[in-house]
């Protein structure tokens, strides 16, 4: 997994002077905020490429909240699955019979959103752990421009696209989605935190 998203209170020693009623609500703070950058990191990777929401949703751990901020630690962590994906999540045919071909002899996939091309002598095949896989098959070499090719038999090869984490770098333009996020963060992390305040009764730092 990589780390996306690092969302943080850097005053340990202001923090440790405070009292439990501005720790709780720094804490509180830190978890809201994070858990809305998970939603804008989604947003932003399914812009990019076309993940259905259900791929991205936090239960899934592909995109999620992976630390969150307690009294020992005041930071909160939003992590992205570094493992490229199945082509085959990108293609709404379904997988044909052994010895049978899809029509045309190709299959169809749709990586970035509104785009869709076809891949010539591929088809889509249940694997042995039930998942679904986009094969190719070559006359031997590895296939041409295929991302991170998997082979499965002689001269098969099971295609794969980007993994979540790239798919937010995608959105990014240098620093991009980072540093844009990062002003946004802030802004919600301190009217999270007077909301919290306000709420435990409390006077804002």
């Amino acid at each position: 997994m990589t780390p996306l998203i690092i969302i943080e209170f850097e005053a340990p020693t202001f923090a440790q002077a405070q009292s439990e009623r501005v720790e709780t609500a720094l804490v509180r703070a830190l978890n809201r905020t994070a858990e809305r950058a998970r939603t804008t990191a989604s947003r932003e990777v399914r812009d990019q490429v076309a993940f259905p929401a259900v791929y991205v949703s936090p239960a899934n751990k592909r995109l999620w909240v992976s630390q969150r901020a307690n009294g020992a630690s005041l930071s909160a962590t939003v992590e992205g699955r570094g493992r490229a994906t199945s082509l085959a999540r990108f293609s709404r045919q379904k997988p044909v019979a052994p010895g049978q071909r899809h029509k045309g002899g190709e299959v169809k996939v749709t990586v970035k959103p509104g785009v869709t091309k076809s891949i010539s002598r591929a088809f889509l095949i249940r694997l042995n752990n039930d998942n679904i896989g986009l094969a190719v098959r070559t006359d031997g070499s590895s296939p041409a421009g295929a991302y991170r090719p998997k082979a499965i038999g002689k001269n098969l090869w099971l295609l794969y696209g980007p993994s979540v984490d790239q798919a937010l770098i995608a959105a990014s333009d240098g620093d991009g989605i980072f540093a844009q996020m990062s002003e946004q963060n802030l802004d919600i992390l301190e009217a999270e935190y007077n909301r919290q305040m306000d709420l435990l009764g409390g006077k804002r730092a």
